[in-house]
């Protein structure tokens, strides 16, 4: 059984408590094997949690390097940089301050062992008191970071936290040197977690896949998809990540086939099938890539590559004073958004009405200065239907149709 070995040296600056420290418990979690097209990956993530203190709003991360150790055997040699190596930032080092501005930066460096990678992260804040604590609940750890490592040749192995240094002539310490005031448990960590996969070039195909595609409809997204055959094929997840110009953020897992029937799949048939998925959530302006990711009936999971699409913001009202976008999101449950941007001071008139006409709240009527507004209208108390949302600002009227979906 081949195996991989994580070596990790975490050096965490700004993980300080006023209060005596508590216990810091590292934990691997989620191995899994996924495909995408004859590629095979390995994914899992590296989580934490903090017992013992009643402060844990004051451990907050700095910097950490991280240094794996891999089987060239299985992987290759000099992976880091490549795309047979990538990393996804979760839970509390995701989080951003603003959207231009990772918490953490990641830097792939290559050790003089053909065998080991690191990555970095630079923290670009201190403790301002913004960032979510470490979890303090053993059964919900936090999300420190997800990898991703491509394989090269068929094979298995076995993934731990090593409290041990593997090479006396090697520079790299294991977690048993990190470095923290408290102390630290690795009894969860270092427990090998089983990865078994398939061979590489010929993964799980529970479908065959004719195409994948993504578009815009009207401030919604609507994906489709065919496959030209399915073998055991349980269902679809699809996965959602904002974009922030080329780079694709963090991808979150939208919809799924075991709480959404649309999604279930159609098991083993030797036929075309088509279908069809509306993402209501989405907001005008921003620009999302989306993957499709199909299960079998042995929980294997198969990965499309992603498909990109960017919602424009409609303008239904505009001159060189105002813009008014269109309302969404629509459908809406409960609640929707009336965007518009003034350039000048002006009143603005924005009522809600149900379809025979009667008045059903005075969104806004006042006068609005310069600027950027985001107006919620919530539909809470009132019945699935469509409403009409008149809006007037300079003599021009507008009318927009809603829906509202329970």
């Amino acid at each position: 059984m081949k195996k991989i070995l994580l070596i990790l040296l975490l050096m965490i600056t700004g993980l300080m408590a006023t209060t005596t420290p508590g216990v810091v418990h590292f934990v691997f979690e989620n191995g899994v094997v996924t495909t995408s097209g004859d590629d095979t990956f390995y994914e899992f993530d590296i989580q934490a949690y903090i017992t013992g203190t009643s402060n844990a709003e004051d451990l907050i991360f700095g910097s950490a390097n991280v240094y794996v150790e891999y089987d060239t055997k299985l992987f290759g040699s000099f992976i880091a940089g490549t795309s047979s190596l990538e990393f996804e930032m979760t839970g509390i080092l995701a989080k951003k301050l603003y959207d231009v501005l990772p918490v953490y930066k990641i830097y792939n460096s290559q050790n003089n062992s053909p065998n080991v990678f690191a990555l970095t992260f630079d923290a670009n804040y201190e403790d301002t008191g913004y960032y979510d604590p470490m979890s303090t609940d053993p059964e919900n750890p936090s999300d420190l970071f997800h990898l991703k490592m491509k394989a090269v040749a068929a094979g298995s192995g076995e993934v731990s936290f090593p409290t041990y240094i593997t090479d006396v002539d090697s520079v790299f310490y294991t977690l048993a040197s990190l470095q923290y005031a408290g102390p630290q448990d690795f009894s969860d960590a270092i427990e090998n977690v089983l990865i078994e996969g398939p061979v590489t070039g010929e993964p799980y195909t529970s479908i065959e896949l004719a195409y994948f595609e993504a578009g815009n409809k009207g401030g919604k997204v609507r994906l489709r998809w065919r496959t030209e055959s399915e073998t055991e094929n349980q269902g679809f997840i699809i996965k959602r990540a904002l974009m922030s110009g080329e780079d694709i953020g963090a991808y979150e897992v939208i919809d799924s086939y075991m709480i959404n029937d649309e999604l279930l799949g159609a098991g083993t048939v030797n036929k075309k099938t088509d279908y069809i998925y509306w993402d209501r959530s989405v907001m005008p302006g921003h620009t999302y890539a989306y993957v499709l990711q199909d299960v079998d009936l042995g929980g294997h999971i198969r990965e499309c590559e992603p498909v990109i699409v960017n919602i424009r913001e409609s303008k239904i009202i505009s001159n060189d004073k105002f813009e008014f976008s269109a309302s969404y999101p629509n459908p809406f449950n409960p609640a929707f958004v009336v965007p518009f941007e003034l350039y000048t001071s002006t009143t603005v008139d924005i009522r809600l009405y149900d379809v025979s006409g009667h008045l059903v709240e005075v969104v806004a009527n006042r006068e609005f200065s310069a600027g950027e507004y985001r107006l919620l209208v919530n539909g809470s108390n009132l019945s699935s239907g469509v409403y009409l949302l008149r809006t007037q600002v300079e003599g021009i009227v507008n009318t927009q149709k809603m829906l509202l979906v329970k």
